[in-house]
């Protein structure tokens, strides 16, 4: 079988199996289905420095065993980066979300991102890795510590080319704590296609699965992705 061919499969075999598991993600306790679009802007300068804009929001459509509409937040974000080596950078963020304009009872909530990233191709695969700590301001105060790891793969050619294809799986494992609460653990998992729309611009759409403080209280949620990213 030919990597073309190989590569064609994929899609259509991830796909299949999470129709055939979503039944069984329904039946679990403490399971809800989101929604999350996401617009973000690159824009590369010919120095070291780099800096990225995001704008994206969150939706619960499923919750409580019924289908139903429920807005959670809209949040602006902000990366500054700076090149440390040929494949790698750190980055200062920062994101603000707007909560209360959806749930008087809940805060807007701040948070303040340390990042490292380092990104490098082998062949057709892009694999990445990226570690973060971030500072989490609301009611209360969380600190949170966050390690992803990414394969990105073409799905036709040596690479991603205008109007082309490509796939993006990862997972994140996360640790997190707070002035209130006790330590909790959780896992992602991610899988987006996406296309090189035009120049610049590349579009996504995937799903991501999250296992919620799997130690103590799990709950698990379900989130169709989408990304529109614009690249100056």
């Amino acid at each position: 079988m030919t990597i073309l061919s190989f590569n064609k499969i994929i899609p259509g075999f991830l796909l299949a199996f999470v129709l055939l598991n979503f039944q069984t993600l329904k039946a679990q306790e403490n399971f809800s289905m989101l929604v999350d679009p996401e617009f973000s802007l690159n824009i590369d300068t010919p120095s070291r420095w780099s800096y990225n804009f995001g704008l994206s929001n969150r939706d619960i459509i499923y919750e409580n065993e019924a289908y139903n509409f429920d807005a959670q937040h809209i949040e602006l974000s902000h990366f500054t980066s700076y090149e440390i080596a040929f494949y790698s950078k750190v980055s200062l963020g920062i994101k603000y979300r707007f909560k209360e304009i959806f749930h008087k009872d809940q805060q807007d909530e701040v948070r303040i991102i340390q990042q490292f990233g380092n990104s490098r191709k082998f062949n057709l695969l892009k694999i990445a890795h990226r570690a973060r700590f971030e500072q989490r301001f609301s009611e209360n105060t969380t600190f949170r510590t966050r390690y992803r790891f990414s394969v990105e793969l073409p799905l036709s050619g040596q690479r991603v080319d205008q109007s082309e294809f490509f796939i993006v799986g990862n997972t994140e494992a996360l640790w997190s704590l707070g002035n209130k609460e006790r330590p909790s653990l959780e896992q992602r998992f991610s899988i987006a296609l996406g296309n090189d729309i035009w120049t610049n611009i590349k579009a996504s759409l995937g799903l991501q699965y999250r296992y919620d403080d799997y130690t103590g209280n799990p709950g698990s949620e379900l989130f169709i992705t989408s990304e529109i990213n614009l690249s100056l």
